[in-house]
This record gives structure tokens, sequence and C-alpha cells, in this order.
């Protein structure tokens, strides 16, 4: 049985558009936060990531750094392509991953 109350401000504009939403699944905004609530307990922690480009891009650098100086060298040549055309937008996050994996199995 529900027994604690939980408070909270939020922007008006978030908790209308929140509501609405919701109101469409069926969910009210009470029945929401304990759904939010009950996925932290589970997943020990925020149950989304909290990314940014940036840290992306900094991953991607990182990935390619540690995969072509496995012998003490730099980054070739088409492991900065493929950086520059993830920085630039061109290709997503998973698509430089797996390009960059694959140059270093070659």
């Amino acid at each position: 049985m529900k027994s604690e109350v939980v408070h909270a401000r939020v922007d008006s504009e978030v908790k209308t558009g929140s509501e609405r939403i919701l109101k469409v699944i069926g969910v009210s905004l009470s029945q929401a936060i304990d759904l939010f609530l009950r996925q932290v307990l589970l997943k020990k922690g925020l149950p989304f990531n909290l990314d940014c480009e940036e840290s992306e891009s900094n991953d991607v650098e990182r990935l390619a750094y540690l995969i072509n100086t496995v012998d003490g060298g730099e980054p070739s040549l088409k492991a900065k392509k493929i950086i520059h055309l993830y920085t630039r937008g061109d290709i997503d996050f998973e698509t430089a991953k797996f390009a960059l994996l694959r140059n270093y199995q070659q």
C-alpha cells in the first residue's frame, strides 16, 4: 500500500506536456513517477543513458586511439577518417564503432 508522498518542482510546460502524453497511454503522472522510481530500483541507477554528442565523440576518439595504438603507433589514417565522418554527423556512433572495430580486425 502506498503511503509516501513525493513533492517535486518542475516547469509547468514539462508537467502539462507530460500529463497530456501520459493521458493518451492511460497512465497518471503519479503512476509514471512510481514506474520511474521502480525502474531506478531495478537498474540500481537511472533507467536511461545520459549522453551528449561530445562524450560520444570522445568515446570514438578513445576507441580509435586504443585500437590503433596496440603497437605503440598513432591512429591510422582510416581511423581518423572514420572519426571525422562521425564528428561531422555523417555517420552515427554505432556505425563509427563498427567501422573502427572492423578496421582493427583487418
